[in-house]
């Protein structure tokens, strides 16, 4: 397992509020580590983002595995409710380059902050 605090915080795609950003095949999730809740914004849509985004939602903890792009998002404390997906990177076997588009960093702050 990867520690969240040290991978939150300032560095590349990382807001200075120890947001972590993790970019999926098709959305940009935003983990806020310290108040543990999170929120996606779906990507490849002909909408304005800020309509293609959830509301923020508590999550028990996130579970990022070494040597594997995957994550999981564990919901409560059971660990029965489990959200699974995969950070995009180049050459993706699960979207094979088929990347929807990115968003601004702008766009990360004001979706961080509403």
């Amino acid at each position: 397992m990867l520690d969240l605090a040290a991978m939150a915080g300032s560095g590349p795609g990382r807001e200075q509020s120890e947001l972590l950003v993790l970019d999926s095949c098709h959305s940009t999730w935003l983990f806020d580590v310290p108040a543990k809740r999170f929120r996606r914004i779906l990507k490849g849509l002909d909408v304005d983002p800020s309509l293609a985004a959830t509301d923020w939602r508590a999550y028990e903890r996130l579970e990022l595995s070494e040597g594997s792009d995957a994550f999981v998002v564990v919901l409560n404390a059971a660990g029965t409710r489990r959200i699974r997906s995969w950070r995009h990177v180049d050459g993706c076997e699960q979207c094979e380059g088929e990347r929807t588009a990115e968003l601004s960093v702008e766009d990360i702050r004001r979706f961080a902050h509403a």
